[in-house]
């Protein structure tokens, strides 16, 4: 047991983190990589190639034997045939045959799962759900993801899309145009429509610091120079993002009627940024709406795993293909 080691894979829409982890699930090493979707499927073979064997590398160095691997997507994923199904955000990988590819490279078995899944079954396993067996994970990033655990397992569905609270329609924001497209989270609390709104903002200049440091490029509006922005007086960014929290808060409070769970957990990007104004604004929301007996049970706690939540997920779920 000692020397077993596998590899965690989170395959991201900006970048793809790799990680070499021990059967305690201790990580041993790491690699990351542009995952750069534009440039398609080949140069992405090549580039988690590169960085699975550097780290195989370690593993061999260390005398550990490496037995299997996991790999954590966004969107769904063909776990019989091991290929990335659909991925709204890496569209050029979609039918990616990954799980061959790292089977046949490695000689491991290959375990590929959602990546908001994985994230929150380590949050279960080793952070901030440890000991409740029923649990919603909600985390920012570049669109809204979410997971749920059911007497501790991972809720998958009928087609592996369990827990996503994604497409949960919210109260439209922005009338006509933006009613029609039904105002769900994603297009509330998602990274494109918070930056594109917070450049809106900066351009009418009433967040002049961020207009100052980025202009018109969006590509700059990133979790942290938003942040930046509130704490240098950019009053109207802070008004916009506690609005939409605050939207996300009362949205899910149907969700949470329903599932009923001990724990909510808080990850992602944003969350990693702002903890107490995304928290605070998603809780108020959310319980002015609940059932009091509901309320009355649930907790809310940020994610403690931050980066590597989907990355040791995919590990621990490699691990537990192997040991069971």
């Amino acid at each position: 047991m000692k020397k077993l080691a596998v590899l965690g894979v989170d395959i991201g829409g900006t970048k793809t983190l790799c990680l070499l982890v021990d059967h305690k699930r201790r990580i041993l090493g790491s690699a990351k990589f542009k995952t750069a979707p534009e440039a398609g499927p080949s140069k992405f073979k090549v580039d988690l190639l590169r960085a699975l064997k550097s780290l195989e590398g370690q593993a061999h160095a260390s005398g550990r034997r490496l037995i299997g691997a996991g790999v954590g997507c966004a969107g769904v994923v063909d776990r019989k045939r091991g290929a990335i199904k659909t991925a709204p955000n890496l569209v050029s990988l979609e039918g990616f045959l990954v799980g061959p590819l790292l089977e046949k490279a490695f000689g491991t078995r290959v375990v590929l799962g959602n990546d908001v899944q994985f994230g929150l079954a380590a949050e279960h396993h080793l952070g901030a759900a440890q000991g409740y067996s029923q649990v919603l994970g909600i985390f920012f990033g570049t669109g809204v993801g979410g997971a749920a655990i059911l007497d501790g397992r991972i809720y998958r569905g009928a087609s592996g899309m369990g827990g996503q609270v994604g497409a949960v329609l919210a109260h439209p924001l922005g009338g006509p145009e933006a009613a029609l497209s039904h105002g769900i989270l994603d297009r509330v609390a998602s990274k494109a429509a918070i930056a594109s709104e917070a450049l809106v903002l900066a351009v009418k200049n009433w967040a002049p610091y961020l207009h100052t440091k980025v202009g018109t490029d969006l590509a700059k509006v990133t979790w942290g120079m938003l942040h930046r922005a509130i704490r240098h007086g950019d009053r109207r960014i802070e008004e916009m993002l506690r609005a939409r929290m605050r939207v996300v808060g009362i949205a899910l409070a149907s969700v949470v009627n329903f599932l009923n769970p001990q724990m909510m957990v808080l990850g992602g990007g944003l969350m990693d940024e702002m903890p107490r104004l995304v928290l605070g604004e998603i809780e108020a929301g959310m319980r002015e709406y609940l059932v009091p007996e509901v309320s009355d049970a649930l907790r809310v706690r940020p994610a403690q795993l931050g980066g590597n939540a989907v990355a040791l997920g995919a590990a621990n779920a490699a691990l537990e293909k192997w040991l069971g």
